[in-house]
């Protein structure tokens, strides 16, 4: 049986492949069902959820009223939200939750599928018929997001990549090495890493 993860691993090797075109499926548009170059929001979360093994409806209306209604605090990796009531409207859009915080959609703006945090998804849904290996409420969700972040140091601005995760903030040790904020000697035969401050 597959996990939320998977679902996730799907729709993020659709990044900076996949563009926004209203109406492309994986089925159509001479599109290659494995990695289909053009998707609309709800073809887009279709896709992921086929790729994954599991079978929902296409259109933010159906993909509405074949799921349910979760709060925030219950949104897991895998589930969908839904911009406007009902799936209605002209300008409806959905995405997948990716933890943290973050969403991944296909959507019109961008041209393609894109992670990152939005309040745009106002409605928090889960599908009927999609059970997870992984569907134990007690289970903590994890995504670890990478992107840049500026970081101030002794006065002095510096960019480096920061990792989120587990609602925590980390950078690499090898990256305030490169920055100069610290020195780093690694022992090979003790395996310790010394720092010098």
């Amino acid at each position: 049986m597959k996990t939320r993860a998977d679902i996730l691993k799907y729709a993020k090797s659709l990044i900076g492949f996949t563009n926004y075109k209203m109406g492309a499926k994986h089925y159509n548009y001479n599109n290659d069902v494995n990695k289909p170059k053009l998707l609309d929001c709800s073809g887009f979360v279709v896709w992921a959820y086929k790729m994954a093994g599991f079978n929902v409806p296409d259109g933010t209306y159906h993909q509405w009223n074949n799921s349910y209604k979760v709060s925030a605090k219950e949104l897991k990796i895998g589930d969908i939200g839904i911009k406007e009531s009902g799936g209605l409207g002209m300008y409806n859009h959905i995405g997948i939750y990716a933890g943290n915080g973050y969403w991944i959609h296909c959507n019109y703006s961008r041209n393609g599928v894109t992670l990152e945090k939005t309040d745009m998804f106002k409605f928090y849904r889960r599908f009927r018929n999609v059970v997870f290996a992984d569907n134990s409420p007690a289970r903590k969700e994890e995504i670890e997001v990478i992107e840049k972040g500026k970081y101030i140091i002794d006065g002095k601005s510096i960019e480096m990549n920061r990792i989120m995760k587990d609602n925590m903030q980390y950078v690499k040790l090898q990256d305030l090495v490169k920055a100069g904020v610290l020195k780093a000697e690694w022992d090979n035969k003790t395996k310790i890493t010394k720092i010098i401050k």
